[in-house]
């Protein structure tokens, strides 16, 4: 076996059953106490943190309706419909401000009964159970159909200073992981992209991997297949063929790296496009895209916002190599062929 063999965290199968009888039969039922100790360390749970406290100084300090969903516990419930004056599958009114994602956001029986998901590209994904109130939350604010209609009827390589890239906020994952079925990233004609990214059995929901409480993964469980796995920053490591999409020669890292390869290879051919086409601004991205004077970008072409906005939504889900790598790289491959960058070493995924 040759050293960079040795790198490869790759899956075993005959351990598979091992890994599922470990996830079957769990731990004792913790207590309160100890389940409340696990919310307590997560990042629903602390009340200093942005996500909470944006609008304290705020006139009038509540969370607006379009925020109050994902950033208070009231403005769950009211999405639930079981705050008072309260429609289901929306947010009918203010939260007031205090509140951090509480146990009782979750733990009620409109959020057991619920098992759909509407996505931010119109989609709904059904049958998803009781990871729908992950997913609610967790898909980001934007989508690849939010992307076109913005592009539409424009001519591509002309600079046009009212397009705005749609901003995906936060942390794709649900979208992500459902692919193609959600439409989270922009898609290109012509193309087909993959769907559902299914692991195991056992493993394909959130609440499978990520500890419903400390929303931490449980890579003990990832561990019992994966050898290697020790620890979370091991996770991006894993990989489970020897396929070099990013055609750099090294079949031994993992699937993140593979990804990373690809995303530098797409911010780069950004900026040689930026470079050939007229009153096209160079392109830096450190979370969000500004210009080489830091300011923000507008010297969008409709070519340029798809491509963009691909690297974005790739960029902000930090799990895009566990949630569905194939669509991820599907979305960078395409945006690097669109922007006419070579794409000759390069391995598109098979859906």
């Amino acid at each position: 076996m040759s050293d960079s063999q040795r790198k490869v965290i790759i899956l075993f199968p005959a351990l598979l059953l091992f890994g599922l009888v470990f996830a079957a039969c769990g731990v004792a039922q913790a207590s309160e106490e100890a389940i409340e100790a696990r919310w307590q360390s997560s990042a629903h749970a602390n009340k200093e943190a942005r996500a909470f406290t944006f609008w304290n100084d705020k006139d009038p300090a509540e969370i607006p309706v379009n925020c109050a969903k994902c950033h208070s516990t009231p403005g769950y419930r009211d999405f639930l419909g079981i705050e008072p004056n309260t429609t289901a599958g929306q947010v009918d009114h203010p939260a007031a401000v205090g509140t951090t994602i509480e146990c009782e956001a979750c733990h009620n029986d409109a959020a057991a009964a619920k098992d759909r998901a509407l996505m931010p590209s119109g989609i709904t994904i059904s049958g998803l159970g009781r990871e729908v109130n992950c997913i609610a939350c967790h898909q980001g604010r934007a989508s690849g159909k939010a992307v076109r209609e913005t592009v539409a009827g424009q001519p591509a390589d002309v600079v046009n200073a009212a397009l705005q890239l749609p901003n995906i906020h936060n942390n794709p994952a649900g979208p992500t992981q459902y692919g193609a079925e959600a439409q989270g990233g922009f898609e290109f004609d012509g193309r087909s992209y993959a769907g559902q990214y299914e692991h195991v059995v056992e493993f394909e929901t959130c609440i499978a991997c990520h500890d419903p409480h400390t929303l931490q993964v449980q890579v003990e469980k990832c561990s019992a297949c994966h050898l290697g796995v020790e620890s979370a920053a091991d996770l991006s490591n894993i990989r489970v063929n020897n396929i070099d999409y990013d055609g750099d020669g090294d079949v031994g890292e993992g699937m993140g790296g593979e990804i990373e390869t690809i995303q530098e290879y797409l911010l780069l051919a950004m900026n040689v496009y930026a470079a050939k086409t007229e009153g096209v601004e160079q392109i830096v991205f450190d979370g969000r895209f500004k210009n080489k004077a830091g300011d923000n970008y507008t010297t969008w072409t409709p070519r340029l916002l798809p491509a963009a906005y691909n690297y974005q939504y790739s960029a902000k889900d930090h799990g895009n190599y566990v949630h569905n790598n194939k669509y991820i790289i599907q979305l960078l491959y395409d945006s690097l062929s669109d922007l006419g960058a070579n794409t000759a070493g390069l391995i598109r995924p098979e859906n």
